[in-house]
């Protein structure tokens, strides 16, 4: 049988990571075993990097049986590497579980899932066309598809495993699929000098228990999952990082995937589980709801609703890493671990965007002055926002004139809303402050941090403010506009003086 499995993800050349400058493509073991070598994983994609992380921590977990406690992170972190033999030993044990090609147990797929009705290998990703998704960064069509690698198909059935978004389905009795695991949460995943130092700041500790990945439990057959036959409960933190959310079988041409075998997959059970990934916020009801990203808004602005002092929870990944870095604060890891916030933005089951925002991570991140500097500067920025939004208003408002409003959608209504979304003031301001938060951010802790962030605030919105006057021109009532605006706009400059109210 093992004659005609094709392509062992564990030795073929398939995670492209970052060595002396170039990338390079390496299989599971390899990238293991010689982490310290490797800058980094190395993917455009930051659904892809999320994936192969997650993927690699699984089998960490399970090869290592923790970490137990955040002394083995450090004796590994100490080493200079990963225990060797465990991980080989596992490698071997279950070889034949990670053939992305095999006729009964294909890594992450279903051996005998119909190839009726298949549908392109572009539908694991969203950021390629295919039916009905919207096309991202991609013109492809069905039509003229090309063959995807079997390294390309391999990562593409990891990303949709773990983020593909619920929707319409209609395939084998089963109408609509759940969302998979990930597919609307923001990832947290700190990342270190190295590959090496990237996995034990996010191998949180872990308790084997009743846990175990896909690839340790009886392979999936298309009887269990016709007709959604097959549900689990949403825990065990190797059996999430490989969650077979939909059923998959690769077609192979010999020389590459074109097509797929595609249906339900297993349904997931809501348990009181927590994704180390994952962080919380809490809701106005008093719920704790997972983090989102946004399709408005740069992560940074919602950054302090995870932390304790508004009732959230932060990711398990980012805690265990700030614990990591306190304990190694003598190895001058200061400003050399970055947090890299990843994900997607989906509309039921449309994908609108593609997010990966990288972000210092301060060594005081989580103390209480820390938190308390976070919270006010956020509060400073969202508070000259909106007053910058409503001078955009006021000036649009002068610009247009006073007229008889009408009843409803007004057309008057309408020119002053499409004029006011028009001026750059608010919109560069935010993007202005996009730029200037990670440097406030990796001063935090430190008094002076909040006198920057309002130096910045300050400059982000003078250049508004002046990009504002250049759209506007000269005509008599902009020049008017913008002179009663002048004052609007002095006023919450002044504003920023003043010590902000908790």
């Amino acid at each position: 049988m093992r004659s005609l499995a094709k392509f062992n993800l564990i030795d073929e050349p398939w995670i492209p990571v970052l060595k002396g400058g170039r990338v390079v493509e390496v299989g599971i073991g390899e990238a293991l075993l010689r982490a310290h070598e490797f800058a980094r994983i190395e993917t455009p994609s930051p659904l892809e990097e999320a994936a192969l992380h997650r993927l690699l921590l699984a089998v960490l977990h399970r090869a290592l049986r923790g970490p137990r406690r955040l002394e083995d992170v450090l004796d590994w972190w100490w080493e200079g590497g990963f225990p060797q033999d465990p991980i080989r030993d596992y490698l071997n044990r279950f070889q034949d579980r990670f053939f992305l090609f095999h006729p009964e147990a294909p890594f992450l797929q279903v051996a005998d899932l119909p190839e009726e009705n298949p549908l392109p290998w572009s539908k694991l990703l969203p950021e390629l066309a295919s039916g009905n998704n919207p096309t991202l960064f991609d013109h492809t069509t069905e039509e003229n598809l090309p063959k995807a690698t079997y390294a390309q198909a391999a990562r593409a059935l990891l990303v949709h495993q773990a983020f593909a978004p619920g929707g319409l389905l209609r395939r084998y009795g089963v109408g609509s699929a759940k969302d998979a695991p990930v597919a609307r949460p923001a990832l947290f995943l700190p990342t270190g000098r190295n590959l090496l130092e990237t996995l034990l700041l996010n191998l949180v500790p872990y308790n084997p228990g009743e846990d175990a990945p896909i690839w340790e439990i009886p392979p999936l057959r298309f009887g269990d999952l016709e007709g959604g036959k097959t549900a689990w409960p949403l825990s065990g933190r190797t059996r999430v990082y490989t969650w077979p959310a939909r059923g998959v079988r690769l077609l192979d041409e010999r020389d590459g995937v074109r097509f797929m075998g595609y249906g339900p997959g297993v349904e997931p059970l809501e348990s009181p589980h927590r994704d180390p990934m994952v962080a919380q916020r809490l809701d106005a009801k008093g719920n704790l709801l997972v983090l989102r990203l946004s399709e408005e808004r740069s992560f940074w602005r919602d950054f302090s609703a995870m932390l304790p002092r508004q009732g959230g929870k932060v990711a398990a990944t980012l805690d265990h890493a700030h614990n990591l870095q306190g304990e190694l604060e003598d190895e001058g890891l200061e400003g050399r671990i970055t947090l890299r916030v990843l994900g997607q933005v989906s509309d039921q089951a449309k994908v609108l965007d593609i997010r990966r925002e990288v972000y210092p991570l301060p060594s005081g991140l989580l103390t209480p002055k820390a938190e308390e500097n976070l919270e006010k500067a956020l509060k400073m920025a969202e508070e000259l926002g909106q007053g910058l939004k409503h001078l955009a208003q006021e000036v649009a408002k002068a610009v247009v004139g006073e007229r008889d409003r009408g009843h409803g959608r007004s057309p008057y209504l309408e020119e002053l809303t499409k004029l006011a979304n028009s001026l750059p003031l608010e919109r560069l301001y935010w993007h202005t402050l996009d730029g200037a938060f990670p440097r406030f951010f990796a001063r935090v802790e430190e008094e002076a941090s909040l006198d920057l962030w309002r130096e910045a605030l300050r400059g982000a919105a003078l250049e508004a403010w002046k990009a504002t006057r250049r759209f506007l021109g000269t005509g008599a009532r902009h020049l008017k506009a913008l002179a009663q605006g002048e004052q609007e706009f002095g006023r919450l400059l002044g504003e920023l003086g003043e010590e902000v109210r908790t």
